[in-house]
């Protein structure tokens, strides 16, 4: 049974430099102006109107890192900080957001939310299993949280399958000028999609905001 804890602290770790990558580049990102002079907000709006089937309502909400799609809701919530921001990380954010709003790609939003309630009923079990002093539940709640965090992982595939995809999904996003210098950000969008990592832990959060 060891293993499963050795299972669960490797996938902390993961979470903990998915986290320190994404926070590193931000910062680096919030100082470089986005030329196209694009906040977040409009460079979703571009995106989501030619990508979803019915324009989805773009809001604000106060907080970071939580930017997201509420596909039932058909609903954009993003940061402050990124709805106003013209920088290069505000585009991006905004960018990888929208995707999510793809009709072709829905399955990447309901498997945020899936594993978000995934995590929330992981917490639970195991606070319970602390409660009762019963290391079983414990387990049982770190197996969740681990298939949760696997979960995640096997999402980043939908974004893009083969190569082919990759390259349709840059044309797109280059074709419709939301984001200059495209070339050299370009890589930054790719090692975004790893937010859904790094906020896995408290991600449920964005369905009770």
């Amino acid at each position: 049974m060891i293993i499963i804890d050795i299972i669960f602290v490797i996938s902390l770790i993961i979470i903990l430099l998915a986290n320190i990558i994404i926070r590193h580049i931000s910062k680096e990102l919030r100082e470089i102006p986005n030329k196209t002079k694009l906040s977040g907000f409009e460079v979703a709006k571009i995106l989501s109107n030619k990508l979803a089937k019915e324009e989805p309502h773009i809001i604000k909400k106060h907080g970071k890192y939580l930017d997201h799609y509420n596909y039932e809701r058909n609903v954009i919530k993003l940061s402050d900080e990124v709805f106003d921001g013209e920088n290069v990380y505000s585009a991006i954010v905004a960018i990888t957001v929208a995707l999510e709003t793809d009709s072709e790609k829905s399955k990447i939003a309901k498997s945020h939310k899936f594993t978000a309630i995934m995590v929330l009923i992981a917490y639970s079990i195991i606070i319970l299993g602390a409660i009762l002093s019963n290391y079983l539940f414990i387990r049982f709640g770190f197996i969740i949280f681990i298939i949760a965090l696997i979960i995640e992982v096997l999402v980043l595939n939908l974004y893009a399958r083969t190569e082919e995809d990759i390259d349709k999904l840059w044309d797109f996003i280059n074709k419709n000028k939301v984001l200059e210098p495209f070339e050299e950000n370009k890589e930054y969008m790719s090692i975004f999609l790893i937010t859904s990592i790094a906020r896995l832990p408290y991600s449920f959060i964005n369905y009770f905001r």
